[in-house]
């Protein structure tokens, strides 16, 4: 029974610290990229609930004009006003597939992965820090 009680303590702290870690993530790449703070960002359900701790970030509920960047996976039926504004994906998969992502934060076999496309970077006029050009293609 200890075991058990253990291992599941263990694999509530991992999960949670990877939460705190990916927040700190966000937190710390996409003001750089967007100076303005808090960024107005659109956002799916899962990262929502991790992006309203933070105060670096306005949550809209409605996609429209006062979206400067789109963050998530799950976009199917975007209105026309937000089709054209960047994202940032939250999967490899979403990532190639969407046009306009700017950059990916995924994980992989356990490990955060992080991409960016210089291409979108030009079309939106935005620059990419020195310390993250390393990631860029």
């Amino acid at each position: 029974m200890k075991k058990i009680l253990f291992i599941w303590l263990l694999l509530v702290s991992v999960l949670l610290a990877n939460n705190n870690y990916e927040l700190k993530i966000y937190e710390k790449v996409l003001p750089t990229i967007f100076i303005d703070t808090p960024i107005k960002v659109y956002v799916d359900k899962r990262i929502k609930e991790l992006l309203q701790e933070s105060d670096k970030f306005e949550i809209l509920t409605r996609c429209d004009d006062k979206v400067e960047l789109i963050v998530g996976k799950n976009f199917k039926n975007l209105p026309l006003e937000c089709r054209e504004k960047p994202l940032f994906a939250t999967s490899y998969r979403w990532y190639k597939k969407h046009p306009n992502s700017l950059g990916a934060f995924y994980w992989r076999k356990g490990r955060p992965q992080i991409r960016f496309k210089k291409d979108t970077f030009i079309k939106y006029n935005l620059s990419l820090p020195h310390g993250l050009q390393k990631y860029a293609r």
